[in-house]
């Protein structure tokens, strides 16, 4: 019988090997068989689920396949056309590019002459309805004045007409207020 050596934390430890320590007896020889028998009918079991997930694996690789196929016939006449498409309109889209940046230039350009105008119009409006503000003013001053003059010119002889009838009044009633006590 040979013996190994195993260090296991420091130790030197003897153990005899198996093969060489246990007898063979037709006993753990059946056993022995079993237990290859079983093993190669896992390994068989193991190679049949193998094929299984083989064939499983083709069956769906095939549908996907088709399903590709499909996608492919719907799709790419779409991308085409599209591709096409924007062939067709890209000159047509640059063409209106260039034709709105021209315009937006024009535009600025004509916006900047009217802005002008605006302004030189509107300095001329100003002035005249400052011009007309002044006019204004000075006719109500004037018009203010004539009031003023006419009220003074009315309003002192009406004092006296109203003075010269209080007198005439107070008279008449002494006059009157002595007729009666008579």
């Amino acid at each position: 019988m040979v013996a190994g050596t195993l260090r296991f934390l420091g130790r030197k430890t003897s153990v005899p090997f198996l093969s060489e320590s246990l007898p063979m007896t037709p006993n753990s020889e059946t056993i022995l068989i079993v237990f290859v028998a079983l093993t190669g009918v896992a390994v068989l079991l193991q190679a049949g689920v193998l094929v299984a997930i083989l064939i499983a694996l083709r069956k769906t690789s095939k549908v996907l396949l088709e399903s590709t196929e499909d996608l492919k016939a719907t799709v790419l006449p779409m991308v085409r056309s599209t591709r096409e498409l924007v062939e067709r309109v890209t000159p047509q889209v640059v063409t209106i590019t260039a034709d709105v940046a021209e315009l937006t230039g024009k535009v600025k350009r004509e916006t900047a002459g009217v802005d002008f105008s605006v302004k030189e119009i509107m300095q001329r409006v100003t002035a005249q309805v400052q011009r007309l503000d002044s006019m204004l003013t000075a006719s109500l001053n004037a018009l203010e004045k004539a009031t003023g003059a006419v009220e003074t010119a009315v309003s002192a002889p009406v004092r006296q007409v109203n003075g010269i009838l209080a007198a005439i009044r107070a008279v008449v009633g002494t006059y009157r207020s002595e007729n009666s006590k008579q």
